[in-house]
This record gives C-alpha cells, structure tokens and sequence, in this order.
C-alpha cells in the first residue's frame, strides 16, 4: 500500500497488480470543494482521508474500491449558521473503456467509464465527495437556531396567517337577466 497518491494513474495496469493508495490531503488540494464549503484565514484546512483499493471483483472485471472522508463546514440552510458535517463517500466502481449496456451494469457496483489510460484520482475523490453532500444541509431537528417567524405586526407569530372563513359576498349572478327574460 502506498501513501503517496499520483497526479495519474493507469486504472487499469493498477487493478491487474491490485496496487492500493491510502493516506490523508489537505482539503486546499480539491478547489471544488472548497468553493461549497467554507474555511477562515487563520484555520487549519481540514484533512481529506481516502482509501482506494484496485483490484478484481467476483466475476474478475477490474474495479476499485475504498472510501473518502472529511469534516467539511457548509451553511445550514434553515438558519444560515455554521454545520459541520461529516462526508463519507464510499467507492465500488466497476472499470469500464466504453458506457456498458443496462444489463451488463447491474450488480454492486456502479460503472466508471475511464476512456484513456489516465484516471485523476484526486478528481475521482473530490467528485465522490461532491455527490455526498446533501442538496440542502441542516442540522438536525431541534439542534438548528432557526429564528421563529414574524408576524406583521413584528411579534413572533404562533400560527401562519390564514384567510378569513366568513362566507364572502355573492356576487350577482349573470344570467338572471336571462332568468327574467324567459318568465315573462
């Protein structure tokens, strides 16, 4: 197993002599994702931790497996703080030169299309954990400081505003003059 992970490596060559990469990079290594979450000036940059492991599978198709993990702060979009959230993204990706047909996909693996006999695996990790982050993050129930809503009338509003019940007026009715016409 080696720490030190290339700029490239051939898929390939690396599943058919079963090589594995395992080790920790700065966050500041995947520009992705920093865009989506957020890091101060004076803060150490979190760790990325991965693991990927080339090999062979059951039926014997290359695959790679592993996993990579990182503590990545986002804004919670019910209260607009700071969430740390935790991402894990398990890989099992099966190696494949073209797009396979539907039913040569199935099974436990999902299908990496690797055209050339060039993978980026510091691309392939930041994708992976690009996908494991939820649509809209949030704390969970009763952790958020979400702020109550307002009312118009600025105090916080114990019930949304609803429209008035009351009946409202009928409006006269178009084809009454028709109603007359015809009774005379």
């Amino acid at each position: 197993m080696s720490t030190v992970l290339p700029d490239h490596i051939d898929p390939w060559r690396a599943a058919k002599s079963g090589l594995s990469f395992a080790g920790e990079l700065p966050l500041t290594r995947f520009p992705r994702l920093l865009e989506v979450g957020s890091v101060d000036e004076d803060e150490t940059p979190a760790q990325v931790s991965y693991r990927l492991d080339f090999g062979r599978d059951a039926q014997r198709g290359l695959v790679l497996e592993g996993w990579a993990r990182v503590q990545l702060r986002l804004l919670c979009q019910r209260c607009l703080s700071d969430l740390w959230l935790d991402l894990d993204a398990p890989l099992a990706l099966r190696l494949a030169r073209v797009e396979p047909n539907a039913k040569a996909s199935e099974g436990d693996y999902e299908t990496l299309v690797v055209a050339d006999d060039s993978l980026d695996p510091f691309e392939l990790i930041e994708d992976e954990l690009l996908l494991a982050i939820p649509p809209f993050p949030r704390h969970p129930v009763g952790e958020c400081q979400a702020p109550e809503p307002a009312s118009g009338d600025g105090s916080a509003a114990s019930e949304p505003d609803r429209p008035s019940v009351e009946e409202p007026e009928r409006a006269p009715n178009p084809f009454a003059v028709l109603e007359r016409l015809k009774q005379q």
